[in-house]
């Protein structure tokens, strides 16, 4: 594909969705770069190719607001998301309707309000799920259950957009290096998470071939593919003795 499209990253001020800005405007992009902290968009704003906006994605007519300002659009990266990890009962119902806002909620307020201008470009939307979205996640249930969502959602998606033009693929990744899993929760499984760099030149991959699906890394395939063929009981089992 050619290099000159104009894409939205959500949750671009740390983390995956950065990284991504940064490389999408490195090949030439044009990058509409959100998030809700302005301090850590300041630095992303000084990059040519990517207009930065402050938008809380939990403040439904803030959104609703900027996606219907936006003249044209060719790609849609839907990269913001939030998790809590520790057991479900030490949570409440205000942090669960928060990740359920953020990681499906707005997602879908974005698709349905940018189709009109990804229908006009024939553009893409890349729906950035997790692992977490393929197999049950003991101690981030909320999370894998937000992922699990978006994880079926998109795949359907893409069959319905298919004959308007518009590309729809899910990007999987496992854990990743970022600011989300840099808590005292996840610090036993430092080992296993990837490089954002590398995440990130992954899904611009993705997002540039668009397949159904796809999952990152030689190991997270092997978990991906355990959760096809194993009772998702015993793999719960299993993933609660790690965490």
């Amino acid at each position: 594909m050619t290099h000159s499209s104009k894409i939205l990253v959500t949750g671009a001020s740390s983390g995956l969705g950065r990284e991504l800005a940064q490389q999408l405007a490195a090949r030439g992009d044009m990058v509409l770069a959100t998030a809700r902290r302005e301090d850590k968009l300041k630095s992303l704003a000084s990059i040519e190719t990517i207009s930065a906006h402050v938008l809380d994605l939990t403040d439904k007519f803030a959104v609703q607001n900027f996606c219907e300002s936006l003249t044209s659009l060719d790609g849609l990266i839907l990269n913001a998301g939030v998790t809590f990890a520790d057991d479900f009962v030490k949570g409440d119902y205000a942090q669960d309707y928060n990740l359920v806002q953020t990681n499906i909620l707005a997602n879908l307020q974005f698709i349905r309000l940018c189709l009109p201008a990804l229908t006009v470009s024939k553009g893409r939307i890349l729906i950035v799920a997790s692992l977490a979205g393929l197999t049950p996640v003991p101690y981030q249930s909320v999370y894998a259950g937000t992922k699990a969502f978006m994880v079926n959602f998109g795949q359907s998606l893409r069959e319905e957009l298919a004959a308007s033009g518009v590309k729809v693929s899910v990007f999987a990744p496992g854990g990743i290096e970022t600011e989300m899993t840099d808590i005292p929760a996840m610090a036993h499984l430092k080992k296993s998470l990837t490089p954002v760099d590398t995440v990130a030149k992954a899904a611009i991959k993705t997002y540039d071939a668009m397949p159904s699906l796809r999952v990152p890394g030689f190991q997270n395939k092997i978990v991906a593919f355990a959760g096809k063929i194993m009772p998702r009981s015993f793999l719960a089992r299993q993933a609660r003795k790690i965490y």
